[in-house]
């Protein structure tokens, strides 16, 4: 069953900029660290609009699948190829681009929810993942940030869309149906145009 948070049918057009309120709030602090042991750094990603694909150790393929699946939305040369090549993918464009502006890129990025666990543990988590993973960086959150602040469905991906501006603008939790998922990709679409305005 799909269970789904802050993407809904309205929340899209929240989401878009339409009629809101009130500005979306900052991106909270994180304190992520990459399988290299370098902090994660949410701030080196504006200007493109950021997905975070997350999930505990039982939804590491589920993850690992949309994650693949939502880069090759918008890096479609990627489709089949390995993953230091894919990550270097061009992006597609963006219908009504002025002439010489720049597409803003989507930037997914794997979030691995390991727990709180003690020191040596997150040194082997690190080895294990670096291993499995030498050319994409993979955040690691050691603190339960991304539960905390986002929800999380056990066992299944969950993601959170953030903006150019780094604020999270939705997010889903649990497996996304196509509909959910569909919603998604016209939401990145619109916050991508958002951000050459």
């Amino acid at each position: 069953m799909t269970r789904t948070t802050g993407l809904t049918a309205a929340a899209l057009v929240v989401l878009a900029g339409v009629g809101v309120a009130q500005p979306p709030a900052a991106l909270p602090d994180l304190a992520l660290e990459d399988q290299f042991d370098r902090k994660a750094d949410p701030a080196a990603y504006r200007g493109s609009v950021v997905i975070l694909v997350y999930g505990d150790r039982r939804g590491t393929d589920a993850c690992k699948a949309l994650g693949e699946q939502l880069h090759v939305c918008w890096h479609p040369t990627a489709k089949g190829q390995p993953a230091a090549k894919a990550k270097a993918a061009p992006v597609v464009g963006l219908d009504g681009l002025a002439p010489g502006k720049a597409a803003p890129d989507v930037k997914v990025i794997p979030v691995a929810c390991c727990g709180k666990v003690p020191g040596p543990i997150r040194g082997v988590i690190r080895t294990q993942i670096a291993r499995g993973a030498p050319d994409v960086p993979v955040w690691l959150d050691f603190t339960d940030a991304m539960k905390t602040h986002f929800g999380l469905t056990a066992g299944e991906p969950n993601l959170v869309v953030i903006d150019a501006a780094g604020r999270p603008r939705g997010k889903v939790n649990g497996a996304p149906d196509q509909a959910t998922l569909d919603g998604v990709m016209r939401t990145v679409q619109q916050l991508r145009a958002e951000a050459v305005k």
